[in-house]
């Protein structure tokens, strides 16, 4: 039997997806599961115990409809759809997976067999945690739910590119504290560059470590500008670092900081303290049950409003983070970490 597993398009999402992926595994040891996914979320699960093979699919009708075609190859028995886009849905049923599972949302209900109910109050989705949310979908199949944990993997090449930054960068991982400015959701998740220029200070100061900012290229001059501000700091963007080798930064460091995003995920994925920093996203949607994970929010009548933009154009939700809340709520993950090794 082949099983397919439609992965989310989000680098955070993805992680939080490798528990129900885990579960499925463990449910079907010995069947064939296949990950559709989008090709830049394919480095990010990769290597893993659990799925077999990949269906690359992008953005274009083109990139659609050889998804399809490959899918239809497959004779995939049952698909359990992460995603709760009408995309995923009528990619499985042109595919023609038997089976569909996924949630009944945004008028897709017609393409599945098997339609959960997303919670709601008052005509809206209450936020619940994702990996539940995931996890609920793999129950379906007769999965066992109880294990939330997140878990990622690196290859030998993944941690050779992470050697390889390090020394460009001139740092030792095991003594970096490194810091995760990035924000692909919108500029509304961005904590100033000078409360980060202020931590990175403070960090030096009281725990005798080495700041780093950890982001992609995309993120060139968000790491420009809080390096500049800091007098100096580290910077791994133009290092040569991708997706699959920031894994292996993540599993070395001493500690991460993070806004709420995908690299906070990698930490807790490898077990790492991590101070995670929320402005407009809603701390339930991704409630990871990391025990070294400390988590930041100011409290505020307008938020969370889960916008990618600041309605108020002030973004006071994220400047009202301050750096000394984040260099205490950094001694206490350093603190979990040391008792819990």
């Amino acid at each position: 039997m082949t099983l397919a597993v439609a992965l989310p398009n989000w680098v955070g999402d993805a992680v939080m997806a490798t528990p129900a992926l885990r579960a499925l595994r463990r449910r079907f040891p010995h069947e064939r599961i296949v990950g559709v996914l989008r090709p830049y979320v394919r480095p990010v699960l990769e290597p893993n115990p659990w799925i077999d093979g990949y269906i690359e699919c992008g953005r274009s009708s083109a990139d659609f409809k050889r998804a399809a075609a490959a899918m239809r190859r497959q004779r995939a028995e049952a698909g359990v759809l992460l995603p709760n886009s009408v995309r995923s849905a009528l990619l499985f049923w042109m595919g023609r997976v038997r089976r569909r599972i996924g949630y009944e949302r945004g008028g897709r209900g017609v393409l599945l067999t098997d339609r959960l109910k997303a919670p709601r109050e008052g005509g809206r989705f209450v936020p619940r945690p994702m990996i539940s949310y995931y996890l609920r979908l793999v129950e379906v199949l007769g999965a066992d739910a109880s294990d939330r944990r997140m878990e990622l993997f690196t290859a030998d090449a993944d941690e050779s590119a992470a050697v390889a930054a390090c020394a460009a960068a001139g740092i030792d991982p095991a003594r970096t504290v490194f810091f995760c400015p990035g924000y692909a959701f919108g500029p509304a998740k961005g904590w100033p560059a000078e409360h980060w220029a202020a931590l990175a200070a403070a960090v030096r100061e009281r725990f005798g470590l080495a700041p780093a900012i950890l982001c992609s290229p995309a993120e060139a001059a968000i790491a420009d500008a809080i390096s500049q501000a800091a007098g100096g700091c580290a910077t791994l963007h133009d290092k040569g670092v991708s997706l699959a080798s920031a894994k292996a930064l993540a599993r070395r460091a001493r500690a991460m900081v993070a806004i709420d995003s995908g690299l906070r995920h990698y930490a807790a994925a490898f077990n790492r303290p991590v101070v995670a920093l929320f402005g407009p996203t809603h701390v339930e949607w991704t409630e990871t049950w990391h025990p070294k994970e400390v988590r930041l929010q100011a409290a505020l009548p307008c938020g969370p409003c889960q916008e990618p933009m600041c309605p108020t154009g002030t973004t006071e939700c994220m400047w009202k983070i301050k750096p000394d809340e984040v260099l205490d709520a950094l001694a206490e993950a350093l603190r979990r970490d040391a008792a819990q090794g």
